[in-house]
């Protein structure tokens, strides 16, 4: 089947063929919504009346949609036009590996980087319960700055008896396989597939150990004249060892590749994982392994041909049995100590650290006494001590670690101050935020507006360095190289969403502004810290949805090579984490964000009795937020961490019956209703924020919106519209579409906030910038109000979201009074008209803060999420690759 150039099939137009996989072929196509290049796979003809081809077709994008990661091409799409099934994928421009061979032999360096990036992107999918199945070398894309991305999940199955969990069972894909039947390419299949028998994640690993064997010698391991004579060598015959055709092959390399052409699946990784940390290592330390240092990788603990050649060794030369004493100290090499945790602070209420140039002692941030202000902490005496006055946050000590520089808060405005570390008095420098100094001293870089500037330690010479492109991007930190060719810069762009979360390199000159892509998929990230002239270190959030201190889940820290560099995981981290630091040789001090939040519900009647009035609806260690009332209020939904993701729940008002409503491995939050009891929420199900709907239990779930890059934040009117903010740099603003999705269209441009549609439909309000709200018509998204929020407070939680009374004449919103506790205020609503002087408290308890919250359709009760965020400094030892 030929697809002419011009055809539309959906929104997309093809432009031109590309070629042909699996069981379809694929065209270069144009998003018509989106304007943007993608791919697209249509099924052949003959196959297109095979049911069982057609339920595979479809397989292969519930399974491929599943896995977010940099190493997998992305599935946009899956439709239906005309008996003509496609899927819209993301178009990746470079060459297959296929490609790649046929133009002649792969540098050592160059095959390890591919290889580990395929194994890292299998080990997602192979932790999601998805197996390959089919992967060769044409199934692996590489860009043209190295970027690896595996396609073709047409054969993809879903392993059964996997539990849900963060990085559990992705879909429920049925089998499209019968016992016996043998699928994927004749060459890369694994003897399992060969016989037909059951194959599980191991399959793929001996798929990627031909890969790798046919990228360092230029020669099919199994390669024979018939499809069933290269079955038979699978499943019977050893590979020509690889060194008698490739004598430069390291000995770990080879090593790991043994390990995954091993027969017998027991043989090989017990980890994809593991299979990708030992690729990774390999690469990373290239020229010892070329030389014989010995790197301790897993692979060693199981070659397969020594196993068989071991009894021989009675009757080897004294050099090989000198060669089999070497291997059994490389086998039984014992595996490093992990790296040790300890808690630095106690408060609760510590972030911010510093470490000293001698490492004996950190700076940080504390607002333990009420007070936001630096505070200095001696390691070796443990003692504590405030060293300013505050309100002060964002402390760097200078090079020789006598001074400080961080933000003072005075006026309104943001101050960059200096002082030394013990005694003296602080100093203005310049206005501005977040400052850093050179690796000399002689510099301070800081942020000012949407800008970056440096400054002279006495204050003069105060100059612009780089102006960001989006004003909307906020800058959260810079940090110098320690040879002070860059600067890295970390911000968020657009409101909060994990998807706008990055960090950039700034050359200190202005004139080099570089981009860098945080590796593996996740939520928030810390500051970027480096850890040599071109490594970094951060953590980022493994949620999507941990955006600040409210944090759903674990944290990985990871180091990666700038400006485009290899990266990889030290370690996993419980909770959120916004600066890491090293503090010496193996050692890190960095501070944890630990959140947990519970619903509560309280009476808005007057004369009702707090006790009698108040009660919690959900009160653990989960982090429970979002809440909203059903149309009859008999159940509250909520979004919470409590299966290990980010899934929709609600608990009855009645009883305290507690019901799941989503089961999907990606987050899902921000839960409401429709007027006519809809469920309607953000899902991160399809590789990026989009807006779903489904009935009230959550049954017949589809997708709303078509954003492509970021849709939040749903509500919905009651003529019909969906209303929702989108954080796209290239359309960012309100937006409302049918519940199909259809007429979709862009109301308020700009930076908007957690809408909320008026209970006669007629208005919609969103925060703007976290500074007002503001009051859109629906029909045309003109303004008619605008409400200041005047927070006291610049960090508070969940500042700014805002609801309707069901009178439609007043608006009640989060924000901070002048105690600086989080509380809820309520304004009248005219249009057109200040109503600010009719502002009045309506909630306000410092132990039982408001983060989120919702009023009842009766307007009798309020339901909020109560946040409890803890936060202390921690120090690791032990870490591998860290100095000072």
């Amino acid at each position: 089947m030929s697809i002419a150039t011009g055809t539309k099939l959906g929104p997309y137009e093809i432009v031109g063929a590309l070629g042909a996989g699996g069981m379809g072929e694929v065209y270069r196509a144009r998003d018509s919504k989106l304007d943007r290049p993608v791919a697209i796979k249509v099924l052949s003809a003959q196959f297109s009346s095979d049911q069982e081809r057609l339920q595979r077709f479809e397989q292969e994008a519930r399974a491929a949609s599943a896995l977010n990661h940099p190493n997998i091409v992305t599935i946009h799409d899956v439709g239906r036009q005309n008996g003509t099934s496609y899927l819209a994928m993301e178009f990746v421009d470079g060459k297959n590996l296929r490609e790649m061979l046929d133009a002649g032999g792969l540098t050592m360096k160059k095959t390890l980087a591919i290889a580990a990036q395929v194994a890292d992107g299998l080990a997602k999918a192979h932790a999601a319960g998805i197996v390959h199945r089919d992967l060769k070398p044409e199934n692996i894309m590489i860009t043209g700055d190295g970027l690896v991305k595996i396609l073709d999940f047409g054969l993809a199955k879903l392993v059964p008896g996997v539990a849900v969990g963060s990085d559990a069972a992705a879909t429920a894909v049925v089998p499209a396989t019968h016992p016996g039947m043998v699928l994927g390419t004749v060459g890369y299949m694994s003897p399992e597939q060969a016989r037909g028998a059951t194959v599980d994640f191991r399959s793929d690993q001996f798929s990627l150990g031909t890969v790798l064997y046919e990228m360092l010698t230029g020669k099919r391991p199994f390669q024979r004249e018939s499809s069933a004579q290269t079955m038979a060598a699978i499943i019977e015959d050893e590979p020509q060892p690889v060194t008698e055709l490739n004598p430069k092959t390291p000995p770990p390399v080879r090593w790991i590749v043994e390990r995954c052409l091993a027969k017998e699946p027991d043989e090989r990784y017990a980890s994809t994982r593991d299979l990708a940390r030992d690729l990774q290592r390999v690469r990373d330390h290239l020229s010892e392994a070329s030389s014989g240092s010995v790197l301790g990788l897993a692979a060693t603990a199981a070659s397969p041909a020594r196993k068989r050649w071991g009894p021989m060794a009675a009757g080897m030369t004294v050099a090989l049995g000198l060669g089999l004493l070497l291997g059994a100290v490389v086998f039984h090499t014992r595996p490093a100590e992990p790296p040790v945790m300890q808690n630095l602070t106690f408060s609760g209420a510590d972030w911010d650290p510093a470490a000293a140039p001698d490492g004996r002692s950190v700076v940080f941030g504390s607002g333990r006494d009420g007070k936001d202000r630096i505070w200095l902490k001696q390691l070796g005496s443990g003692g504590e001590v405030p060293i300013t006055q505050g309100p002060d946050g964002s402390a760097r000590l200078s090079p020789d670690g006598s001074m400080i520089v961080f933000t003072h808060t005075e006026g309104g405005k943001a101050w960059i101050c200096r002082a030394a570390v013990v005694g003296g008095e602080l100093r203005r420098l310049a206005e501005g935020r977040a400052p850093d100094w050179s690796p000399d001293g002689k510099q301070i870089a800081f942020v000012r507006g949407s800008s970056i500037w440096a400054v002279s330690p006495d204050g003069s010479g105060a100059h612009e360095l780089h102006h960001m492109e989006s004003p909307d991007t906020a800058v959260r930190a810079l940090r110098w190289s320690p040879n002070a060719q860059w600067i890295a810069v970390e911000s968020i762009a657009g409101g909060i969403t994990s998807e706008n979360v990055t960090f950039s390199l700034l050359s200190p000159d202005g004139k080099q502004f570089v981009d860098v892509k945080p590796a593996f998929p996740g939520g928030d990230i810390s500051s970027v810290t480096w850890i040599a002239n071109d490594e970094v270190i951060y953590a980022r959030s493994v949620s999507v949805s941990s955006i600040g201190p409210v944090n759903t889940g674990a944290s990985r820290l990871i180091r990666q090579k700038v400006p485009t560099g290899p990266a990889s995981v030290l370690l996993w981290l419980p909770g959120g984490t916004s600066i890491v630091e090293p503090l010496g040789p193996g050692r890190l001090v960095l501070d944890n964000i630990m959140s947990r939040e519970n619903v509560r519900e309280v009476s808005l009647e007057k004369g009702a009795k707090k006790t009698e009035s108040e009660r919690w609806l959900t009160h653990g260690s989960s982090v429970d937020r979002q809440p909203f009332y059903s149309p009859d209020s008999a159940w509250v939904v909520f979004t919470s961490n409590r299966s290990g993701n980010l899934d929709i729940w609600e608990v009855s008002t009645h009883d305290g019956t507690v019901r799941r409503l989503t089961d999907d491995p990606a987050d899902d939050w921000d839960p409401t209703f429709t007027p006519d009891g809809k469920l309607l929420w953000t899902s991160h199900r399809s590789g990026n924020f989009e807006i779903w709907m489904a009935e009230a239990d959550g049954s017949g779930a589809h997708q709303v919106s078509h954003d492509g890059v970021d849709a939040e934040n749903p509500t919905a009117t009651v003529d019909g519209w969906v209303i929702y903010n989108s954080g796209n740099p290239k359309q960012r603003g309100l937006w409302k579409a049918r519940a199909d999705g259809s007429q979709a269209r862009r109301l308020v441009p700009g930076i908007t906030n957690w809408p909320e549609a008026s209970p006669d439909g007629r208005y919609v309000l969103a925060t703007t910038g976290n500074t007002s709200i503001g009051v859109y018509r629906v029909a045309d998204g003109s303004e008619v109000a605008k409400i200041a929020i005047n927070s006291v407070d610049p960090r508070p939680v969940g500042n700014g979201r805002a609801k309707w009374m069901p009178d439609g004449k007043t608006v009640l919103f989060v924000t901070s009074g002048a105690n600086a506790a989080t509380v809820i205020y309520a304004q009248d609503f005219i249009p057109g008209q200040d109503t600010s002087s009719s502002r009045r408290l309506v909630l306000s308890d410092p132990d039982r803060a408001p983060e989120t919250f919702a009023i009842s359709r009766d307007g009798k009760r309020l339901v909020f999420g109560v946040i409890d965020v803890q936060s202390n400094l921690l120090t690791l030892s032990g870490v591998a690759g860290i100095t000072k």
